[in-house]
């Protein structure tokens, strides 16, 4: 009977794991289908995103390991400096032509790219920041405790701070 069990419980897992590995699978497609289909629409603002989103092209692809943020970081300021422009775009003359011009403005890449710089700087500064408050908030509870320690041993005896007996 329990191997009955135990192979149903590894049959539900089996299943489980098939149907979450290809709903995830058919969501990317789904995604990648849709996104094809508007690339003859709005060709301009593709080619405005591709051009200026390089660096996070360049954050995602030389990040390593499984857990990858830089691009997350990265692309977040990379969006934040190009997206006045892509207004600009959308709302005024949304044509290829207009597109290559505003490429070929300085300005434009200036703005996109340094913000995506703006990204790498946090993405490097954040986390040694982080751990320093840690540590900080962490040294001033183990103090906090050790001074009510002390109390508690001057007000109840020594025979307090011994371990068990």
């Amino acid at each position: 009977m329990a191997a009955k069990k135990k192979s149903a419980v590894a049959q539900a897992q089996a299943a489980a794991k098939a149907k979450k590995g290809g709903g995830v699978g058919m969501n990317k497609a789904a995604v990648l289908m849709i996104l094809a289909a508007l690339v003859p629409f709005s060709l301009p603002t593709v080619i405005l995103l591709f051009f200026t989103g390089l660096p996070t092209l360049g954050a995602w692809a030389s990040e390593k390991g499984r857990h990858k943020y830089a691009w997350l970081c990265v692309g977040g300021l990379n969006f934040a400096g190009v997206i006045p422009y892509l207004f600009t775009l959308w709302f005024g003359v949304h044509t290829v032509d207009e597109a290559l011009n505003m490429l070929s403005d300085a300005g434009v890449l200036l703005w996109a790219y340094g913000a995506s710089g703006f990204g790498w700087l946090l993405y490097m500064i954040t986390p040694p920041m982080v751990a320093s408050w840690l540590s900080f908030t962490t040294d001033r509870r183990v103090a906090s405790l050790k001074s009510a320690q002390k109390k508690l041993v001057e007000e109840w005896g020594e025979e307090v701070s011994r371990k068990g007996g």
